[in-house]
């Protein structure tokens, strides 16, 4: 039996077009399905980079919480949980129900109650409200409902089955995930010979950093170590611990150019060929020196999108909700100027890091998918270094967590009267889209 999660939210009006996020809910659950027959992790990582969607991992995090906080259908809910498990997700709900469940061992999970505390302060509004109701799910059956003794014939894999059988890709350990076809070299430079490729959004270990922190070493699926530029890369995990690489080599020395025959004065002087342009890896110019004090990134705006913004419109007082959960982040430098190649890494749950524009969404943009809403700061400057930076909180999509002066602004509801009865109801939950703006003080 293969079911869906129809993301239809209880405020949204009835003009509201839902055939997008069922369609994308459908794939990924047929995507977790599959993972719960072969066990393939690498095959599901990429079915769900295929989906037209900006964070597949956080997207696919955001169903498996939905489905466990619902309880609609077990088998279901496990396949998500499974595949968001094997791929590395730290949310406590996933986690909780895959203890529950025996699918992990409690003491194979690490403790996080720090995610947990860091979310409940930079939401103290939304803990201190009244309970807010969860999405309702709609339950669609596409194919006939098995009879229980299929279920019991076909049982699904338990996690400790998919960590005896060896997947073709680690699950363990930060990332690199290329963002378009880039070169592997045996150094870190562009003076160093290039030993592999990686096509885009194929991933690789990291297993080490050169000592400015631009470069990765990386250790691919077939077993081939080299290195990468930071800034053609995204990274998954924690990249904080990753130490300085032991016994990086010396640069190839640079070859003495052969003494050219002077050319004969009535001939016109040969020309040689035009260069290839400056290969992708190239690292930028330098950076002015950070400042003596203070973070090196401030925030500058954070903005929730307005009804008309957010896809959705205004039928007299009421709201139709629009579909997007977008969470875009701009990087200026201290004159306003967009800057490409800064990382910026989310706070809770994958803890995805984007660096600006690389994901094609234009010069120093980087974007998330919300999910029940997320904090950001910026934690590598274009030149590799790191860098101190402000968070950026409290971008949410439950209404409650939401200040009602930020509503009013958006126009979902007029003054506090409204605002409570629009919470209440909770109305577009789950359904909000916010802009935040980093500035580089130097």
């Amino acid at each position: 039996m293969l079911l869906i999660i129809g993301l239809s939210l209880t405020a949204c009006g009835p003009e509201r077009d839902k055939s997008g996020s069922a369609a994308l809910a459908e794939e990924t659950v047929r995507i977790a399905r599959e993972f719960g027959r072969n066990n393939d992790a690498g095959q599901a990582r990429a079915d769900l980079q295929a989906l037209e969607v900006a964070n597949p991992l956080q997207w696919l995090v955001y169903l498996a919480e939905t489905a466990v906080s619902s309880g609609v259908d077990a088998e279901e809910t496990a396949d998500l949980v499974r595949l968001a498990v094997a791929l590395g997700s730290q949310s406590q709900p996933i986690l909780d129900y895959a203890l529950e469940s025996g699918m992990i061992e409690a003491d194979s999970v690490a403790a996080n109650d720090d995610v947990v505390e860091a979310a409940q302060a930079a939401q103290p509004e939304a803990a201190a409200a009244e309970p807010v109701a969860l999405p309702t799910v709609a339950v669609v059956a596409l194919e006939p409902t098995p009879t229980p003794e299929m279920v019991v014939l076909e049982p699904t894999p338990t996690l400790e089955a998919l960590v005896l059988e060896p997947t073709p890709t680690p699950l363990a350990g930060p990332r690199a995930v290329a963002m378009a076809a880039i070169n592997v070299r045996s150094g870190p430079g562009t003076a160093y010979p290039i030993v592999e490729d990686l096509q885009t959004g194929e991933e690789a270990e990291i297993v080490g950093k050169n000592p400015q922190a631009d470069w990765w070493q990386v250790s691919s699926a077939g077993g081939q170590v080299g290195w990468v530029f930071g800034q053609l890369v995204a990274t998954t995990g924690d990249v904080g611990g990753v130490a300085v690489a032991a016994n990086i080599p010396e640069p190839p020395p640079t070859p003495t150019p052969a003494p050219v025959a002077e050319t004969p004065a009535e001939q016109p002087p040969v020309q040689p060929p035009a260069e290839n342009p400056a290969p992708a890896e190239e690292a930028p110019a330098e950076n002015p020196a950070p400042p003596a004090d203070g973070p090196d990134f401030v925030v500058i705006e954070k903005r929730l999108w307005d009804v008309y913004e957010n896809g959705g419109s205004l039928n007299g007082p009421s709201v139709v909700c629009g579909e997007k959960r977008q969470l875009v982040v701009n990087v200026v430098d201290a004159n306003g100027s967009r800057i490409n190649g800064v990382a910026v890494q989310a706070e809770f749950g994958a803890k995805e890091i984007y660096v600006t524009g690389a994901q094609g969404k234009g010069d120093g943009v980087v974007e998330f998918v919300l999910g029940r809403g997320q904090d950001v700061r910026v934690i590598r400057d274009a030149d590799g270094r790191e860098v101190d930076s402000e968070v950026a909180r409290g971008m949410s999509t439950e209404p409650a967590a939401i200040p009602y002066e930020t509503l009013i602004a958006g126009q979902y509801c007029s003054d506090d009267a409204s605002c409570k009865a629009f919470v209440d109801m909770p109305g577009c939950w789950g359904h909000y889209s916010w802009t935040v703006t980093f500035q580089r003080k130097y």
